[in-house]
C-alpha cells in the first residue's frame, strides 16, 4: 500500500487490505462494527477494538516524518580553503568543503574524478556546519539541512544532485533511489541489496574483478524510463573484506585506508574498472538480489516473493512522492524476479551471478 500524503509504502496481508478497504469504503463506525459483526461474526468489543486499530494504522501512515532542519533566513555560506573540482565525462563539478571532516564524508568516494581546478563547472556544491546541523547548497540555493548525527542523509541528497547534474536532469524525473549497489553486463543490470555487513560492496567488487561491471555501489537511481543510471562513485570496502580483495584484485593493498563515520570504520575505496566517459549510462532492472554472507550456512541461490525484499528495499531508499512516478514503481515491483542469495563461498555466488546475466 502507498500513502500519498506521507509518502509510505507498507505491506500488509491480504486480511489487513481488506479491513483497509471496508474501513474506507464504511459511511462511519457503526456501520464498520455492524459489517464486520454480519460478515464474520465478530462480537462488537473485538469489532470496536479492530476499527480503532486500522484508524491508528492509517493515521500513522499518512504521517510526514521530517528529515530537514528547518533553516535560518540568515544562514550565510562561509568562506572555505578546502576547494574540489571532478571531472565526469567533461562536466565540472566544484565542490566547496569547509573543514576536512566534512571533506571526508564525501570525497574519498568521487576522488578518482579529481581534476586541478577549472573555473568552467556546471554546478557548485557548498558544504558547511552550523552548531549540529550540515548544511547543503547548490550553485549558492539551499538544498537541505541534516542533523549531524543523520549525515547519511546529507549524502543522500549530495548524490541524487551530483546524479542529476552530471545526467543533466531534474530530480522531478527520478523514480527512487535506493541503498543498494548494481552491477551491469551486456544489457541489463541485477540490483544487490542486503542489510549492512553482509557484503554487497564486497560482491560487487569480487563481480567486477569477474568481469561483470558495477553501475553503482550503495547508490543506485532508478530513472523515469525504469532504467537504472550510472552513479561513478567508487566500491567502498571495510576492513573486514580488505583480506579477501587483496588476493583476487590487482593493487588492492596500495589503496589509502580512510576512517569513516563516528566509529572511524576503516574503509577503502576502490574505483570501478571501467570509466564513466566511455560506459553506458543506463540499463534495465528486471532483478534484484538480497544477500546474505553467513559462513555458518550452506550457500544457496533461490527465488523468493518481491514482498520478502520490500523490508529491506524500502527503508532506506527515497522514492518518488509524485503519483504517476509511485504506480511505475509498483508496476516495477510487480514484474521483479527476486532472489535470495546466502553464501559463504565466494567463487559460488560469482557463478549463481553469471548465470544470472546468462554468462
Amino acid at each position: 500500500m502507498w500513502f500519498q500524503s506521507s509518502n509510505k509504502y507498507i505491506v500488509v496481508s491480504a486480511n489487513v487490505y481488506t479491513l483497509v478497504l471496508l474501513f474506507l469504503n464504511v459511511k462511519g463506525k457503526a456501520e464498520f462494527i455492524d459489517t464486520l459483526y454480519e460478515t464474520l461474526q465478530i462480537e462488537n468489543e473485538k469489532c470496536k477494538e479492530i476499527f480503532s486499530e486500522i484508524s491508528n494504522f492509517l493515521e500513522d501512515a499518512n504521517t510526514l516524518a521530517i528529515v530537514d532542519i528547518t533553516l535560518n533566513d540568515k544562514l550565510e555560506i562561509p568562506k572555505t580553503n578546502i576547494e574540489r573540482s571532478y571531472d565526469f565525462d567533461g562536466k565540472i563539478i566544484r565542490i566547496n568543503f569547509e573543514t576536512a571532516l566534512i571533506e571526508s564524508l564525501i570525497h574519498p568516494q568521487i576522488e578518482h574524478h579529481t581534476v586541478d581546478k577549472i573555473s568552467d563547472a556546471i554546478a557548485e556544491f557548498d558544504i558547511f556546519k552550523t552548531s549540529d546541523s550540515l548544511h547543503l547548497f547548490k550553485n549558492k540555493s539551499h538544498i537541505g539541512s541534516y542533523n549531524t548525527k543523520s549525515f547519511h542523509f546529507l549524502q543522500g541528497k549530495f548524490a541524487l544532485e551530483l546524479t542529476n547534474s552530471i545526467h543533466n536532469t531534474h530530480i522531478d524525473n527520478w523514480v527512487a533511489t535506493f541503498h543498494a549497489s548494481t552491477v551491469s553486463h551486456n544489457s541489463e543490470s541485477i540490483m544487490i541489496i542486503g542489510d549492512s555487513g553482509n557484503g554487497k560492496s564486497t560482491l560487487s567488487a569480487l563481480l567486477m574483478s569477474n568481469g561483470l561491471d558495477v553501475l553503482a555501489d550503495d547508490f543506485s537511481p532508478l530513472y523515469a524510463d525504469m532504467h537504472i543510471y550510472r552513479y561513478p562513485a567508487a566500491i567502498s570496502i571495510k576492513k573486514g573484506a580488505f583480506g579477501i580483495l587483496e588476493a583476487s584484485m590487482e593493487n588492492f593493498e596500495t589503496l589509502k585506508i580512510h576512517k569513516n563515520g563516528p566509529k572511524k570504520v576503516n574503509l577503502k575505496y576502490l574505483p570501478p574498472s571501467t570509466k564513466f566517459s566511455t560506459s553506458a549510462s543506463n540499463f534495465p532492472c528486471h532483478k534484484i538480489v538480497i544477500v546474505n554472507f553467513d559462513s555458518s550456512k550452506p550457500s544457496q541461490l533461490k527465488q523468493i516473493p518481491v514482498e520478502n525484499i520490500l523490508e529491506t528495499l524500502i527503508p532506506e531508499s527515497w522514492i518518488s512522492p509524485n503519483e504517476t512516478h509511485s504506480l511505475k514503481f509498483l508496476n516495477w515491483l510487480e514484474h521483479l524476479q527476486c532472489y535470495e542469495l546466502c553464501y559463504s563461498d565466494n567463487d559460488f555466488a560469482i557463478s549463481k551471478f553469471k548465470a544470472l546475466f546468462e554468462v
